[in-house]
């Protein structure tokens, strides 16, 4: 499987869009307590309206390229999994993924408002971070074509879950809106008009076309 997928700057940018902490008000609260977003990177989804649905599944690496055609490019890690009957299940890799990780505080402080950012506090600044999203394709002639995303969140998408790689242990907080501990591994983040690895309730599986 070539290692190239091509997604339509638009949709790519649905998950990106939708993060965050845009229009978070400070709060005179005191902070959630911290809780591990740890997991053993084994992702089984049951999508909402799924059966339907005829894709494999692949967890996809994004970064800022785009060709001469506005598409936008990604790379996969991992393996494909299929989808069947409505569900999936992939087990994400934990070797191989060094060329992809990023400054800790860089990638949380990003999904902060202008007048937040550079305030949080974060307990290992060399720690390294990366995220993932779950991308349904199919295969043309050997090439690889989107045609949608899987994401885990609320009815209303108002909180969706970004799958965080952590290099190392650590926490971010720095306001009451932000309560985030990492494990080296795999995580859960919930993102709304908080930042926090706490579970929140309704959340399920969604597929997104795209256009």
């Amino acid at each position: 499987m070539k290692n190239v997928v091509k997604i339509s700057i638009l949709m790519a940018t649905i998950t990106v869009a939708m993060v965050f902490l845009n229009g978070c008000t400070k709060s005179n609260d005191e902070s959630e307590p911290l809780v591990s977003g740890s997991f053993n990177g084994t992702v089984t989804a049951t999508v909402d309206g799924g059966a339907e649905l005829y894709v494999s599944v692949v967890a996809a690496i994004n970064d800022t390229r785009f060709n001469n055609e506005n598409m936008f490019l990604g790379n996969i890690i991992g393996n494909e999994a299929n989808f069947n009957n409505g569900s999936f299940t992939i087990t994400l890799p934990t070797t191989g993924l060094s060329s992809y990780l990023e400054d800790v505080t860089a990638f949380f402080d990003s999904f902060m408002q202008a007048g937040d950012k550079g305030k949080l506090k974060v307990s290992d600044p060399s720690a390294r971070v990366m995220d993932v999203d779950f991308i349904g394709f199919y295969v043309i002639d050997e090439d690889i074509y989107v045609s949608g995303i899987f994401s885990y969140a609320t009815a209303d998408k108002a909180t969706i879950c970004v799958f965080v790689y952590a290099d190392s242990d650590v926490d971010i907080t720095g306001s009451a809106n932000v309560s985030v501990s990492l494990k080296q591994g795999w995580n859960r983040v919930y993102i709304s008009d908080k930042l926090t690895t706490n579970v929140p309730d309704g959340m399920k599986w969604y597929f997104a076309y795209f256009e």
